[in-house]
């Protein structure tokens, strides 16, 4: 992909303490592992269960299960193809916020080496860790 100067692309993490963004956990992981300890009320699982299930239905999946893609990061494009689930993420984000995870946007105009595209996101290896 050749870069436009003005593309931007947006990437949500949950922070940690740890120094490094990359090594951050992204909101779809987090919000997993928090409804699966069990650190979401009642009143929001069926909620999370139908974002899971509209993120499975309708946001093209990555193959992830490529080995060099270890270390690489999801960053959505800033189009408006994407906006839709933007839209869905910020709904996560204030789950998360809400089970006081504190939550970060990012965004960059140059996201690393792309190894996938499509409409709305890319994966990237980030240029240093």
């Amino acid at each position: 992909m050749a870069f436009d100067e003005m593309a931007r692309f947006i990437r949500f993490i949950v922070q940690t303490d740890h120094p490094s963004r990359t090594r951050c956990t992204g909101v779809v992981g987090s919000l997993r592992i928090a409804m699966e300890a069990g650190k979401l009320p009642d009143y929001q699982q069926e909620h999370v269960e139908e974002i899971f299930q509209k993120l499975n239905d309708g946001m093209p999946c990555p193959p992830f299960d490529d080995k060099k893609w270890s270390d690489c990061v999801c960053w959505f494009k800033d189009n408006e193809e994407s906006q839709t689930w933007i839209s869905l993420f910020r709904d996560i984000i204030a789950i998360l916020e809400d089970a006081d995870l504190r939550v970060s946007m990012l965004t960059t105009q140059r996201p690393g080496m792309i190894v996938y595209e499509d409409a709305v996101q890319v994966v990237a290896k980030p240029w240093k860790f």
